[in-house]
This record gives structure tokens, sequence and C-alpha cells, in this order.
């Protein structure tokens, strides 16, 4: 009998083991994905108070049954907006795609957009995209310049361009945003008065404002060589030990754009041109309506690049450019496609 009882016990023991990881199996199985890659379209910049509509897509119910949306936006949402249920329908009843519109702050800085998909009995499905709320013109996005609201500048559909006087030519103190002309960064028309345009050279000859042009090499050479009271290089030569003079302690929504090396030393500004390490572009293609649709950036944070207005004699095609690098003291000289290679552009003028 109490062998008996030893046994029952023992099986009970073993059933509710058993069940126990049935009950864990269970637990741990995973639901099936649905079809597809959740996607949605948004700009990467945009401006103070931009109105995003944003439509999920990219993914479908395995056996054709309806998706639901909810949408996130951090810092911003306390709690998520669910913009389409599984029936088809939003909250009010009103049939909808799942699109998802969001007014961006006034603040400047970046924000995670996230869109989830959902049905019954499967895993949700899940993207997300960073945008980033910047804002053009004086104590915008780009501080650290030096440019106070009292400096000389002109004005150009609507566009303020601060000027300062060095050996006898005023040069341009932000890059030339002309919108007829070249591309923003990464095509996002918000940053087209943040870090200017990039230019092919065909464009760039005839982009400055009516009075103003592009320097020739030899005034590169000139504008540093009176800032450093001294000769310091021929023609289409490397510019020496320049680098520090025309760099500021520039920020991009309050992040350091120049990162301090010391082969550059202290970063003065003494020029007051106050470069910004905003790369540079491949263009590719020029489309139809002449903009640049598969433009490619590069050297965000690392190259300052500017068109001078001189072509390059033995070699068709290709016209010289001034550029820093953050890391080195002087001011390279290189070669660029006049088609496909993208600059920025400081004009100058004869100072009046």
């Amino acid at each position: 009998m109490k062998l008996q009882k030893v046994n029952c016990i023992f099986w009970l023991a073993v059933a509710l083991l058993a069940a126990a990881s049935c009950k864990k199996d269970d637990d741990e199985k995973v639901s099936p994905p649905l079809n597809g890659t959740l996607g949605f379209e948004v700009p990467q910049f945009v401006n103070p108070g931009y109105v995003a509509k944003m439509t999920p897509e990219g993914i479908s119910h395995p056996d054709g049954k309806g998706i639901g949306y909810y949408w996130k936006v951090t810092p911003g949402m306390t709690s998520a907006d669910t913009t389409r249920y599984e029936n088809g329908l939003n909250s009010d009843g009103y049939e909808t795609d799942g699109t998802f519109t969001y007014w961006f702050p006034d603040s400047l800085g970046t924000y995670t957009v996230s869109c989830y998909g959902f049905a019954k009995d499967y895993s949700s499905s899940y993207g997300s995209k960073y945008v980033t709320v910047v804002k053009g013109g004086l104590n915008g996005s780009i501080t650290g310049t030096g440019i106070l609201q009292k400096d000389k500048f002109i004005e150009v559909d609507g566009i303020r361009y601060y000027y300062a006087m060095v050996n006898g030519m005023d040069w341009f103190r932000n890059n030339l945003a002309n919108p007829a002309y070249g591309v923003p960064y990464v095509n996002a028309e918000a940053m087209s008065n943040v870090f200017g345009r990039y230019y092919s050279y065909e464009d760039a000859v005839r982009a400055c404002p009516e009075g103003w042009r592009l320097p020739t090499d030899e005034e590169w050479i000139g504008m540093a060589e009176y800032i450093k009271n001294k000769e310091l290089a021929d023609a289409y030569g490397i510019i020496p030990g320049i680098a520090a003079d025309l760099m500021a302690d520039i920020q991009f929504n309050q992040e350091d754009m120049w990162e301090y090396w010391p082969a550059v030393g202290e970063i003065t500004n003494r020029s007051r041109l106050a470069f910004i390490p905003s790369g540079y572009a491949n263009l590719g293609n020029r489309s139809s309506d002449g903009r640049f649709p598969a433009a490619s950036f590069f050297g965000v944070n690392e190259y300052s690049v500017f068109w001078t207005a001189d072509m390059v004699d033995d070699e068709e095609g290709m016209a010289y450019y001034r550029y820093l690098i953050s890391d080195q003291p002087d001011m390279q000289i290189g070669k660029g496609d006049i088609r496909t290679h993208g600059a920025s552009v400081r004009c100058v003028r004869d100072a009046e």
C-alpha cells in the first residue's frame, strides 16, 4: 500500500512536469510574421512646424486579411496613435490606409518616427526613421560662426548672405543657397539654407547673385596670404597652415562639427569666413528638370569643399576646387568633373 502511494505521487509529479513543459512550449511559440517589410516615406530633415503625412507600405497579410497600424514619435508622443484597425477603419469608423499626420515641433533636434503593423495571430512588423528638425539663417541650426546680426549682408530671395572684406575683396561668410541651382544635402530642401547647396561647376559659375562671382584660385591664395601676412603658395598649389584661420567652432544643432586635431591646432576663424565642414557630393546624372535626384553625399564633419573659377587647362571637363580636411593644417587643391562633382560656393566681389 505504501509502495502504491509512492508510485501515485511519482506519476503525479511526472504529469505536472509534463504539463509545465507543454505550457512552456506554448509560451515560447513564436507567431508567424506578416509578409514583406514595413516602410514609409518622410524627409530626413524638416523645418520647424513641418507637417508630415506618412503612409505605411510594404507589408501584407498572408491570408489576405486586414492589417492595423499604430505610430509613435519620440521624443514627443507619450502614447501611440492607432491610425487603422484590422477591419480597415480608424477610431472614427472611417476607411483608411493608415496614414499618420504629425506636426513636428519648433525644437531643433532629431526625432524617431516608428510605425507598427499588427494582425491577430501574427507577430507585429516594425519600421522606423530618424527625422531632424533644422532651421536656416543666423542663430538657426548652424551656430558658432562668429556672425552677428549687425554685420554687413545682402539679401537675395529672402536669404541673408553676410560678407567680410579680406584683401580688398568682399567674401561670403555663409555658403550660397541659390534654389535655382544645385541640390541641398540629401536632397532635403530644409537643409538648403543650413549647409548651403552643392553645385556642379557648370551651375556654380552662374549661381552667384548679380555683381558677385566665383573666386579664382589666385584670389583664394591672395585671401590666405593676406590673413597670414606672407607668401604661401604658387598657383594651384597647397596653401600651408591656413586651415585653423578658416575654420570656426561650428555646431550643427548643438553638436560640434570640426573635430579638434593637434596638427591643425586651435581653431581661430581669424578670416571671419567660418567654413562649414559640409562635405561634397557626387551629383550623378542631371534629370530633365535640371536637378540631380540620385546625388550622393560624403565627408560631412570632415571636408569643406569650394569651387574656384578656374578650369584645368590640360584636362577637358575638369575644374579646380579648394578644400579643407579636419585633420590637416593646409588648404588643399583638387580637380573635379564640371558636371558631376558637387561642391559649395562662396561668392566674392571687389570691395565697395
